[in-house]
């Protein structure tokens, strides 16, 4: 993404966001004990997400690696994060903010125990997560356009009318499609000029910086910066993801990172190959590359024995390769709704 875009008023965000000069945690007459998360916290922080109700396995699977690890700094700033802790230690609500620096964009995380549901301790927990917001984007230089977004389920609606109470609006809809790897898959071609390479034979940080120039017209807080691509690296399994390579230019030409679901709280294995990250590099267009990157990935996950595919769309992005995928056998499986305030 480009540098954050001009704010009509012109006047500097520091002034503009009205950030709270102090800052209250949650009251204690919720009965937990408030504190930033810590490094130990991250097994119970993957527990909670995966409890929620409405939670779905693309959530558990997307905001996992954003939060682990990064709770602890956000540019710089200490205390971008909170837990909620009962008498014997158990984390029953978290609150997580991830500043996206290039777009002057903070992202909301927020989850409470559902057994915990019903006292209040979400609506105390937003409240603290949107005023930490706004003091994170007040340190932030310029008078160009700031914000903040929450990233949450469909049938999430505590969380969705606590976000409307705090000034935030629907801004995107993100859909995760699902196909049967038992139905047949077309198969197409890598175009003339280009050649299959394995993921292991392929530098990472050429790959990310492939990524970043690739998706630079997509809707999201931003690009992706090297600790977050490094983090999810592991994840990716060689043996199901794809990338075209042309020998000639020595550069890649697109990709499709695949990886398997995380497991919800049933624990159950998962037989479901998402894929993750799917782009096809400017100059390589409009040649059938993502169809052969597509059909690629999805033959070997039914060559492997996994029952389904997934990936999450933005209909409303420009080359969102919706009808694409369509066209593989892709339908809407679940919706996540991306709140926006710009401030």
């Amino acid at each position: 993404m480009e540098a954050p875009l001009p704010h009509p008023s012109g006047i500097p965000i520091a002034q503009r966001v009205r950030a709270p000069i102090e800052l209250s945690i949650p009251s204690p007459r919720h009965q937990l004990l408030w504190r930033a998360l810590r490094d130990e916290d991250d097994a119970q922080l993957v527990s909670l997400i995966s409890s929620q109700d409405d939670v779905q396995e693309s959530a558990v699977n997307m905001l996992t690696p954003l939060l682990i690890g990064l709770h602890q700094v956000v540019a710089g700033q200490p205390g971008a994060s909170l837990g909620g802790f009962d008498r014997a230690g158990v984390m029953r609500a978290a609150g997580i903010l991830h500043l996206w620096p290039k777009s002057n964009t903070v992202v909301l995380h927020g989850v409470v125990d559902p057994a915990w549901s019903g006292r209040g301790i979400g609506g105390s927990l937003m409240a603290w997560q949107e005023g930490k917001g706004r003091q994170i984007l007040a340190s932030l230089p310029g008078s160009g356009r700031a914000r903040m977004l929450s990233y949450t389920g469909e049938s999430a609606a505590n969380r969705r009318r606590l976000l409307m109470a705090a000034g935030f609006s629907p801004a995107r809809s993100l859909y995760k499609t699902r196909r049967d790897l038992g139905a047949p898959i077309e198969h197409h071609e890598l175009p003339d000029g280009l050649e299959w390479r394995s993921l292991t034979d392929v530098d990472t940080e050429a790959l990310r910086l492939t990524h970043n120039a690739a998706t630079r017209e997509a809707w999201a807080p931003g690009p992706v910066y090297r600790e977050l691509w490094d983090r999810r690296w592991s994840e990716y399994l060689p043996e199901l993801s794809a990338v075209a390579f042309d020998p000639g230019e020595e550069r890649i030409a697109g990709y499709a990172l695949a990886l398997m679901e995380a497991p919800t709280s049933t624990m159950a294995p998962r037989s479901e190959v998402y894929i993750h990250r799917l782009a096809v590099s400017l100059g390589y267009r409009g040649r059938g590359l993502g169809r052969a990157l597509t059909s690629r990935v999805l033959e070997q996950s039914a060559a492997g024995g996994r029952r389904f595919s997934a990936i999450t769309i933005d209909p409303a992005m420009n080359h969102s390769g919706w009808p694409m995928f369509e066209q593989f056998g892709f339908a809407p499986a679940s919706r996540t709704i991306v709140y926006g305030l710009d401030l």
